[in-house]
């Protein structure tokens, strides 16, 4: 094969490379629903292999040119194949450890690998004066250098190093992940190996580009069976949590006190079906919700439930809404449900009713809300009666975590009532800013 069909082909592999590249960073950013943190590895290592085949093929095109723009193109151009090149398996490797050491404990290994990755940097720096690597002779054109088999040697050691993770850390690997990096270590030692044989063709870049695309294509799937999941999962969640909320007995009392109403008070009954037509369409609209409500639309939703309640508890419920802050997000039926067990689990068991409060602080860093009642109270270390209790206590707590990084905290003794704090880290309620008329 000729020199000239060798540039050819290398030159050809290379465009169809950086096009695959860009390609896949497009599909990271906007057609995926891949998970950030894996994301933002997989943009930065199509990112490198972009930059390094770049640098490969304008090095090829600009070799044996003369005048001051080759003579910088060609090193500018060999220096950025080495240097992204090493950039590219540094990526690679610490994604690799972000999958087995996703809440970064293991400081040491981290520490070791960052001096292992600035070392190469170094020594590749240190070759543009020594031209130990690689030189550039009169005609500028590329040659290896007498230590060029050392930077091979650390290609080499870099993937040692990721198959010692991998065999290491296995178990902490999904079976699709292991798959992915395996391919991603195997195809460019095997590469690597050929290379050291073949000069002119440049192997490690095509693999390079293979294992990328295989790995990128195996890890992608397994993030879009993840997101499947967690949507189902989500949607499991919202169905349990509308479940949970449109008790039978409520639905009950409420339609026969509308019934009674009808006869008594014609006026007070239309206003009561306006309550429970709103009741009803927040708690059907949470099964599609997928983002916050603000917290006056919640408080909306709560002063329905509690004139509804009131109006078929023949006037044994209170209740007092303070409402000293607005303006932020919070999930939809957050604060509702815990009103609902407040009523149902605390004055509608005290004798005489009791009081449900509802009050809203606004705090440096934070907001809180809490649902206040003065019913009969439960012991904490004590299984609920009622399984819907803990599973709506349980779904407002993880919704809060997920949408707002907020927490739910409950304290009650028996006779003493219950008090329910939800607590919203302001860093992420900032968004909230347009507020609702609460009624």
């Amino acid at each position: 094969m000729t020199p000239e069909q060798l540039k050819f082909i290398n030159i050809s592999v290379e465009m169809c490379g950086v096009l695959l590249c860009i390609l896949g960073i497009i599909v990271v950013r906007f057609g995926t629903k891949m998970e950030k943190g894996t994301g933002k590895y997989f943009a930065a290592i199509f990112l490198c292999l972009a930059i390094d085949l770049f640098s490969n093929m304008t090095g090829l095109l600009t070799k044996g040119m003369s005048g001051t723009f080759g003579f910088y193109a060609v090193r500018i151009a060999d220096f950025c194949e080495f240097f992204f090149g090493y950039l590219l398996t540094f990526f690679v490797t610490w994604y690799l450890l972000y999958c087995i050491d996703p809440k970064k404990k293991k400081k040491i290994l981290r520490a070791g690998i960052l001096s292992y990755y600035s070392l190469q940097i170094l020594l590749l720096v240190i070759s543009q004066f020594t031209h130990m690597y690689y030189y550039i002779d009169a005609s500028n054109i590329y040659h290896r250098g007498n230590l060029f088999w050392l930077s091979q040697a650390v290609a080499v050691g870099t993937m040692v190093l990721n198959a010692v993770l991998i065999v290491i850390y296995r178990k902490k690997l999904t079976r699709r992940e292991l798959m992915a990096f395996c391919c991603y270590t195997l195809i460019p030692a095997l590469a690597l190996l050929m290379q050291m044989f073949i000069y002119g063709l440049y192997l490690n870049l095509f693999a390079a580009i293979i294992s990328a695309v295989i790995m990128f294509v195996v890890i992608l799937e397994e993030q879009v069976d993840k997101y499947c999941e967690k949507e189902r999962e989500n949607t499991e969640l919202r169905v349990s949590i509308m479940l949970s909320q449109i008790q039978p007995h409520f639905l009950y009392n409420t339609l026969d006190s509308i019934y009674i109403l009808c006869e008594k008070d014609p006026d007070k009954a239309q206003k009561a079906v306006s309550y429970f037509a709103d009741y009803l369409r927040l708690n059907l609209s949470s099964i599609s919700r997928e983002t916050p409500v603000t917290i006056e639309t919640e408080m909306n939703h709560v002063r329905t439930y509690l004139e509804l309640e009131k109006m078929s508890s023949e006037d044994t419920l209170n209740y007092v809404l303070d409402i000293g802050a607005g303006g932020f997000m919070v999930p939809a039926l957050s604060v509702q449900p815990l009103v609902e067990n407040a009523v149902k689990h605390g004055t509608s068991k005290k004798q005489g009713g009791g009081t449900v409060t509802v009050k809203i602080r606004e705090y440096d860093d934070c907001f809180e809300i809490y649902v206040i009642d003065d019913g009969a109270g439960f012991d904490l270390s004590q299984p609920p009666d009622d399984e819907r209790l803990h599973l709506g206590m349980e779904n407002v707590r993880k919704r809060l975590k997920a949408m707002c990084g907020g927490t739910l905290t409950v304290s009650s003794a028996p006779g003493k009532g219950t008090t329910a704090v939800i607590w919203l880290p302001k860093s992420i309620e900032e968004q909230g800013n347009d507020r609702e008329e609460f009624r």
